[in-house]
């Protein structure tokens, strides 16, 4: 499976941006994740090219996080000034921020990232139906928040 690298990038860089809620940092983990890819074999990684430029993504992201100072982490900008559009994009905020972050980042993967279920389940190491499993449950979670039910 060849890799787009431009298609790529973009999506690296919003992957990045997820988890280190920097927009310079997360340029930065991504020219390393794409530098790293490219240093190695590419021959070593069958078909999984992809999760492992993901994997790259993730372990470079989880090293910075450990690294920053919880006070260091910021809070994503409300981009959108629309007030007909503000409640619903808080109250779905609200919802996944009340995620746990693996529920989080599954629906980055999926939805945000528009990546195939094999594609994102390899990224977290799961099996396909697995994946299937998670996205059900996080998107019945999603559904209850919204609604103003209790939490499961």
């Amino acid at each position: 499976m060849a890799i787009d690298m431009e298609e790529e990038y973009e999506k690296i860089y919003r992957y990045c941006y997820f988890h280190v809620k920097d927009a310079y940092l997360a340029e930065d983990l991504t020219q390393e994740t794409f530098l790293r890819y490219l240093n190695r074999n590419p021959g070593l990684f069958g078909g999984k090219r992809l999760a492992y430029l993901y994997t790259i993504a993730r372990n470079l992201c989880t090293d910075t996080y450990r690294e920053r100072q919880p006070e260091e982490l910021k809070e994503e900008p409300v981009l959108e000034n629309v007030m007909e559009h503000l409640e619903v994009r808080m109250d779905m905020k609200q919802a996944v921020n009340a995620l746990k972050r693996e529920e989080q980042e599954l629906l980055l993967l999926r939805y945000h990232l528009e990546l195939s279920v094999r594609e994102a389940a390899d990224i977290l190491g799961i099996s396909r139906f697995a994946f299937y499993r998670r996205e059900r449950e996080v998107l019945k979670q999603l559904k209850i928040r919204l609604e103003g039910g209790k939490e499961i």
